[in-house]
């Protein structure tokens, strides 16, 4: 059965345990196609919203899985392929095509929290450098 009810999007909670903060790099912006977050960050704040499946998936060099991320502000969802590396950090590949949107610098603080509701990643500029 569909979901009849409404779920209103919420903005970033910076006192939610499980809520991550990202400084962009240089590597994050520009002309890149990726942004990496810390293993630690992703293991610690997005696995316990994941299902088990998917954590085990993720948990192994080069397998990859979608997200969608939706941007807080423009409401906008883009779909993006999450990967783990060799260095064991995660990379979300696409993020070029947020990047042709939203014209984000080097040391942008940028805040990412899961929506369980829509199993989606959000996110939205915190400050701007």
């Amino acid at each position: 059965m569909a979901r009849t009810e409404l779920c209103r999007d919420k903005p970033f909670d910076p006192s939610h345990p499980l809520n991550i903060r990202v400084k962009l790099k240089a590597s994050d912006t520009g002309l890149s196609n990726t942004l990496t977050m810390p293993k630690e960050l992703v293991e610690k704040n997005l696995f316990p919203w994941f299902s088990k499946h998917r954590c085990v998936k993720l948990s192994q060099h080069d397998s990859v899985q979608l997200v969608d991320l939706f941007e807080y502000d423009s409401k906008i969802t883009t779909t993006l392929t999450m990967k783990k590396e060799k260095d064991g950090n995660f990379k979300f590949y696409g993020w070029n095509n947020i990047l042709d949107q939203r014209k984000f610098k080097t040391g942008d603080i940028i805040g990412f929290w899961w929506d369980k509701f829509y199993d989606r990643l959000n996110f939205e500029l915190l400050s701007s450098a």
